[in-house]
């Protein structure tokens, strides 16, 4: 929710600015003032998630749709550089703020459905996974789950996708399956987040030809550095031949320690290589807590909003629903 969304909504309830505060705390029990919604819509303070949240659902509701789904790839080849924490948080955040979000798992490891507590072996079990929707032994509609806590919608992975590599070697349109699978739902979502394998596989094939931004988590370190130059070749490969609206959401610095030089410098680098092309985010600081809210089976954004590095995937937030309008005035337009 931006400062601007704001005052078009507040202005479309025929309010000033001293009665949408009474009315904000009247919903939400609290004690804004007209000078606090004034210093939201100027973008002079970031808006709680909680008046956000608010907002996104009673526009949503004054609309009566959702939709067209804004899909936003997570993707990098190499491993260990926070791609799924990204993923996960990011669409919990989305879902948390009203807006209704599916994380799709891509990736065979299933680590974005472990990570939210989805009991992959029984899902498999039943045939309800990304893998046979995909095959289209179901519709995607038929696996999807809801996790509690968020109101996030999963399709969730298992090992069995791995199989997908192979197969899609043979299968005719091999690059836009997962699109057309997609399709079946995005008129039903207003984002899809895809979480992606760590490599440049087809499956990663499949999520760029989908999507239209893709966001690149990258280690602040030298060799994490050093992928980045191929996975754009990727994506410049993917804009060319399968994708032509595809574009970079931008490069998200993870586990970042400003106390080491080595993190320092390959940041430094980051930027004199890539600032004029393309947007990087604030550094995400490196934080256990990421990693031990797997445990927890929930974003950890989600169980402590206030966590080491939350701006950071508040800005993140931000570009991505940004992006969106803009698509959406795009289409308005033509």
């Amino acid at each position: 929710m931006l400062g601007d969304n704001m005052r078009a909504f507040r202005e479309s309830l025929g309010q000033n600015q001293s009665e949408f505060a009474a009315w904000l705390n009247e919903r939400l029990r609290r004690k804004y003032d007209k000078q606090k919604i004034s210093a939201w819509e100027r973008g002079a303070e970031r808006i709680p998630q909680a008046v956000s949240a608010l907002l996104v659902k009673d526009i949503a509701a004054s609309t009566g749709v959702s939709g067209p789904a804004f899909i936003v790839t997570v993707a990098n080849q190499k491993g260990g550089v926070g791609k799924t924490t990204s993923a996960v948080n990011l669409a919990s955040l989305l879902a948390k703020a009203g807006y209704r979000t599916l994380l799709v798992d891509a990736d065979p490891q299933a680590n974005a459905s472990v990570h939210l507590g989805i009991p992959v072996k029984h899902l498999e079990a039943e045939k309800r996974t990304l893998y046979y929707a995909l095959r289209d032994e179901c519709a995607l509609d038929d696996v999807l789950v809801q996790v509690d806590h968020s109101g996030l919608y999963v399709a969730p992975s298992s090992i069995t996708l791995s199989e997908m590599e192979v197969e899609l070697a043979s299968e005719m349109g091999a690059d836009h399956v997962l699109k057309g699978c997609l399709d079946s739902v995005a008129k039903t979502f207003d984002f899809i987040v895809i979480d992606t394998p760590p490599n440049l596989g087809r499956l990663t094939v499949n999520a760029l030809a989908a999507a239209h931004s893709v966001l690149i988590p990258c280690q602040t370190e030298t060799l994490a550095m050093l992928g980045i130059e191929l996975l754009m070749r990727s994506v410049t490969k993917a804009q060319r031949r399968i994708n032509h609206g595809l574009r970079v959401l931008g490069i998200l610095p993870t586990m970042y320690d400003k106390r080491l030089t080595q993190d320092r410098e390959t940041l430094a680098e980051m930027h004199q290589t890539y600032a004029g092309a393309m947007r990087i985010f604030p550094p995400l600081p490196s934080a256990t807590l990421y990693p031990q809210s797997v445990k927890g089976g929930r974003a950890l954004l989600e169980a402590m909003p206030d966590a080491p590095g939350a701006d950071v995937y508040q800005a993140v937030y931000d570009t991505t629903v940004a992006e969106r309008r803009k698509l959406l005035e795009a289409k308005h337009v033509a």
